[in-house]
């Protein structure tokens, strides 16, 4: 279709042409040069006055013989006619061709046939940057982008400091028509996703073992004054290189009696009571795993422990990655402004290894990816090693500009259209060297950013039926379930018990279902390790106390329970035979072992759940328990020091 004839002048990259057509703002034109064919162009701006309308564009180029992006060297002749691009000649000369090693994240704005594609080569070793203003979609994007790493089974490690990224585990419930549009079908990686923490997750734990004297000064979450800090030295240098925080502590105390000590021991026993601190860590290995993302979930810890987590582990990983010991991986850091914040506004913990980051992870296989609501505050060094940028709406004056200084060949029509980007377009460069609009696929996976409608939930607890129940509840709805497995759930509330129990010296909680007698651990399956096989009623009180040495061992010989046991020599051998008979312990040569079916006993804390009661309306069928808690309590507590019982119902669908 044509749209107007090349007028006035014309140069090797702009020219403008009176409208014939309906022309639009950023359509992509074709124009026939003289020498080089079909030549790429995008409109700019259009200016209407009374007599004519002039349409402004930009010249994007063409591909030449070896097909690469060439710009004109001599410009088009006046007159000559400006077409409405082809799909196809945007594909060649854009490069929107996709590829399994290309990311899916959209459509062309305006174009529903051309599908943009990011390069994940690109953005493992050169990173992106997604920003824009608070809701306008800066997690969704995102989410996007990791579920396309997923699929590729790219390992990923995700700063999360609100929560939002733990629905990666979800179908996505809305937006079916769309996906339609979009060729994509709602999906959940929850085999794929292991969330970290402080609470309701799987503890994180740092590394005491490496932790220097110095990183430690710098770790700490209050500033010290030059007297603290060389009392600290002094009783570093004590400690022999090893940091130990209640030998530290003790150090502190014992010292020479001095009014400043006390501030540090004070600062030193918040650190110690957080338990982040461990010389059994959470391994790099057990962080970046292939066809893996670990979510490092930091909702409602306090910013001055999310700067040391986010320092300890990105430093960690980072050694461990140069060292060639863990795999390439891709490292996303939500609300990098409090992260790695330009020097202006202060500065974090992590700042000075996400800036080492940027500038030399591409050279390791660490690909970053920034994502702020506040451009202005982040670290322009850091922004700008970004090769890759998806930018959402920014109103922000400040912020808009602090974009157009990160981003290569952005224009100054694009960047006067950042603030009335509507929600789900994003502009993104690095693609091609032409700032793209791209309207942006729904996600396969529920999205965990959403802003919280606090009428429309008072208005749900009101009109929503039902007794208030004490329940432990999976992550997904029925709505996700149905979606999952293409059927309606039968709803059911299993009787159950959340124990709070201490082994080894550790605290953790147990959830014991009441119908079948099993420790769930994983509650979206409703599995985990059965206690019916286990029956120790018919156990004397001789073997009992045999059996809970045996469990303290795990591998023993009988000479190692003779002094502890308080028996006679002979009634120790005739209780092992008899645990021996019941299946309880095995022989191993002239050494005893813990059976398989028990052994699991002696370490409870693997059995652990990190789920909590939610209080909760629901009509769903309510099952009635098989075993009192009292057995389960007395059975227990051979192995366990039970601190608390809370009774509960686990919802599930079947």
């Amino acid at each position: 279709m044509i749209l107007g004839r090349i007028t006035g002048k014309v140069t090797t990259t702009n020219f403008q042409f009176k409208v014939e057509g309906n022309a639009k703002k950023f359509e992509y034109v074709q124009v026939m040069h003289q020498h080089f064919g079909f030549v790429l162009a995008q409109i700019s701006e259009i200016i209407k006055d009374s007599e004519k309308t002039i349409a402004h564009c930009i010249i994007i180029g063409y591909r030449d013989e070896e097909n690469k992006l060439k710009n004109l060297n001599y410009p088009f002749e006046p007159g000559t006619e400006v077409l409405i691009a082809e799909d196809q000649l945007i594909t060649e000369i854009l490069g929107l061709e996709g590829n399994k090693n290309n990311a899916y994240v959209g459509i062309l704005e305006g174009r529903e046939n051309l599908k943009v594609y990011l390069d994940l080569n690109k953005l493992l070793t050169k990173h992106v940057n997604v920003l824009a203003k608070s809701g306008s979609g800066k997690s969704y994007n995102v989410g996007v982008l990791l579920e396309e790493l997923l699929e590729r089974k790219v390992p990923i490690v995700i700063l999360d400091p609100h929560g939002e990224y733990s629905t990666l585990t979800l179908p996505n419930p809305k937006d079916k028509e769309r996906m339609q549009l979009f060729g994509i079908e709602p999906k959940a990686y929850l085999e794929q996703i292991q969330e970290f923490g402080l609470e309701n997750a799987k503890p994180i734990k740092l590394n005491s073992k490496n932790l220097t004297s110095g990183e430690l000064i710098k770790l700490l979450p209050a500033k010290i004054s030059t007297t603290q800090q060389a009392i600290l030295y002094s009783a570093l240098k004590n400690q022999g290189g090893r940091i130990d925080f209640n030998d530290l502590i003790y150090e502190l105390e014992t010292a020479e009696d001095n009014a400043a000590k006390y501030t540090l021991i004070n600062i030193l026993e918040y650190l110690k009571n957080l338990k982040l601190f461990s010389e059994n860590p959470t391994l790099p290995g057990e962080l970046v795993k292939p066809n893996h993302a670990s979510i490092i979930n930091l909702k409602g810890v306090a910013p001055e422990i999310q700067e040391i987590i986010a320092y300890k582990i990105t430093n960690d990983l980072f050694t461990e990655r140069k060292k060639g010991n863990i795999p390439p991986f891709f490292l996303v850091v939500e609300e990098a402004h409090n992260f790695v914040p330009e020097r202006n506004f202060g500065e974090a913990k992590s700042s000075a290894i996400l800036r080492q980051v940027a500038s030399e992870g591409r050279k390791f296989g660490l690909g970053l990816c920034i994502i702020s609501q506040r451009p202005s505050r982040v670290d322009k060094s850091v922004l700008s090693q970004a090769s890759t940028q998806i930018i959402l709406k920014v109103t922000n004056p400040n912020d808009i500009k602090a974009v157009s200084n990160s981003v290569e060949g952005i224009t100054s029509e694009s960047e006067k259209e950042i603030k009335n980007l509507p929600i789900g377009t994003a502009l993104v460069t690095g693609v091609v060297d032409t700032p793209l609009f791209v309207e942006i696929r729904p996600r396969k996976t529920k999205h965990g950013g959403e802003a919280i409608n606090v009428f429309a939930q008072e208005v749900e607890e009101v009109e929503e039926p039902g007794d208030v129940i004490a329940a432990v509840t999976p992550k997904y709805t029925e709505e996700d379930y149905k979606l999952m497995h293409n059927k309606d759930p039968q709803t059911q509330l299993v009787p159950a018990i959340l124990l709070t129990c201490e082994q080894h010296g550790e605290t953790f909680t147990l959830l014991v279902e009441l119908i079948k007698l099993t420790i769930i651990t994983n509650i979206e399956e409703f599995k985990g390790k059965s206690l019916l096989d286990l029956n120790l009623k018919s156990v004397s009180s001789q073997q009992q106390r045999i059996l809970d040495l045996a469990i303290k061992l795990n591998s023993f010989k009988p000479a190692d329970l003779f002094s502890k046991s308080g028996l006679q020599f002979a009634e120790l051998l005739d209780g092992l035979k008899n645990l021996e008979a019941r299946g309880y312990i095995v022989r191993d040569g002239s050494d005893f072992l813990l059976s398989e079916q028990i052994s699991f006993l002696a370490n409870l804390n693997k059995e652990r759940t990190y789920e909590s009661i939610n209080y909760i309306k629901s009509q769903a069928i309510k099952l009635e328990p098989k075993y009192p808690i009292e057995t389960i309590k007395e059975f227990l507590s051979k192995f366990t020091d039970i601190k608390d019982i809370k009774d509960c119902f686990i919802l599930t669908y079947v």
